[in-house]
């Protein structure tokens, strides 16, 4: 091959390649430039306000099915005896129960009897994760407590309102382990006597039970600690008992609960109100959303068997 051929094959590679620099620097050049789309996309938010769907696949059904309806033993005009008693024999066992956030600050709200006597407790966060329970504070005359933790996800707005009867509510939290919700109506309140181990006398709000999501579950042990809200999404009370056969759940009345908030010495940040979705039919998505963001979360007590 002439020399004047191999001269016109290199120039060809050269300009090749050269071409290729240049476009390459092209494109560097408009990546730190962004475009105007750039400017009009939000702002990445804050690691903490990625809500990890821990129970989406548990609650998934609750987007197209409709709450199982209630046919108490006892019906719902019938009524509500002056005195109740719980008996504690004093044992004590690993178990699980529920509680909902405060505060993002890590104050979260349960049942005494969910926190009481643990050596270890946890919320869980993920299916083999858990924030542990730095201190627990309890009520020394209601099943209330205040359990803290290293931040959480953002709290839930308190109510001092107190219902009248007739008024509905919705209970929510983790009966068997798993996640649930209950619509109640407001029946009046009664003395709560609490025998055995560290006996008290507590007054409850006292509610007959309407509708739950999901309809399998017998019992709602484990519901215990969960949140109660009214129709507006606000908290009015905490589980803390139920007469199964009657179809009764009793609850913290709103004074209890701010007394243990101030005996916690904690100081909470303006709370959300969960917003709509509270009704009759509606609930269950609303209960989803509240427990696949984990501001009602699943309380685990460990205890150390010797």
């Amino acid at each position: 091959m002439r020399r004047l051929d191999w001269f016109l094959i290199l120039l060809l590679i050269v300009g090749a390649v050269g071409g290729k620099i240049l476009n390459l620097g092209d494109d560097d050049g408009a990546q730190e430039r962004p475009p105007d789309t750039i400017r009009d996309q939000p702002r990445r938010p804050e690691p903490r306000g990625y809500a990890p769907r821990v129970w989406g696949m548990e609650t998934k059904g609750w987007l197209t099915a409709l709450p199982k309806s209630k046919r108490n033993e006892i019906p719902a005009h019938a009524p509500i005896p002056h005195e109740g008693v719980i008996l504690d024999d004093g044992k004590r066992s690993s178990t699980t129960g529920s509680a909902f956030s405060l505060s993002d600050d890590g104050v979260w709200l349960t049942a005494r009897h969910v926190a009481e006597g643990c050596d270890t407790t946890w919320i869980q966060i993920a299916p083999k994760k858990a924030l542990k329970v730095r201190r627990t504070i309890i009520h020394p005359r209601a099943d209330v407590a205040v359990l803290t933790t290293r931040g959480g996800p953002s709290g839930l707005t308190l109510s001092d309102a107190q219902p009248r009867r007739g008024d509905a509510a919705f209970k929510i939290g983790f009966p068997k382990g798993a996640p649930g919700a209950v619509h109640g109506s407001y029946l009046g309140e009664i003395a709560m006597r609490h025998r055995g181990r560290n006996g008290y006398r507590e007054k409850v709000n006292v509610w007959s039970e309407v509708s739950r999501i999901p309809g399998q579950f017998g019992s709602l042990g484990g519901l215990s600690g969960g949140a109660v809200f009214d129709d507006t999404g606000r908290i009015i009370g905490v589980v803390e008992a139920e007469s199964r056969r009657r179809g009764r759940i009793m609850t913290a009345k709103p004074k209890t609960m701010r007394e243990i908030i101030t005996r916690a010495q904690v100081n909470l940040k303006p709370g959300e109100t969960a917003g709509g979705g509270f009704s009759r039919n509606a609930y269950p998505q609303a209960a989803r959303r509240l427990i696949t963001t984990l501001r009602i979360a699943r309380v685990v007590c460990r205890v150390n068997l010797m």
